[in-house]
């Protein structure tokens, strides 16, 4: 009985392992049109503010600033989860 113990520990983590995967944040499928859509949301509740003099997107939160809605919705998704997290 002792051999198939270690085999139930590795399965027990491997499931382990993909409900953790399964609940982070995604970011792989945010595109170019997607992310425009979010950034535009993030600024109509007011946590992204656009700084027309500096071509740039201001993250409220956290001071950060972006030049592409991308990167901003990527750093935004993280940040949130970060902060779910803590």
């Amino acid at each position: 009985m002792d051999d198939t113990r270690p085999d139930y520990e590795r399965f027990e983590r491997r499931q382990l392992a993909q409900d953790r995967d399964n609940q982070r944040v995604q970011t792989v499928d945010v595109d170019e049109s997607k992310a425009r859509r979010i950034a535009q949301d993030l600024r109509a509740a007011g946590t992204v503010k656009a700084v027309p003099e500096d071509q740039c997107l201001l993250h409220r939160p956290s001071s950060e600033r972006f030049d592409s809605d991308t990167t901003l919705v990527h750093f935004h998704r993280g940040w949130e989860a970060a902060t779910d997290e803590a």
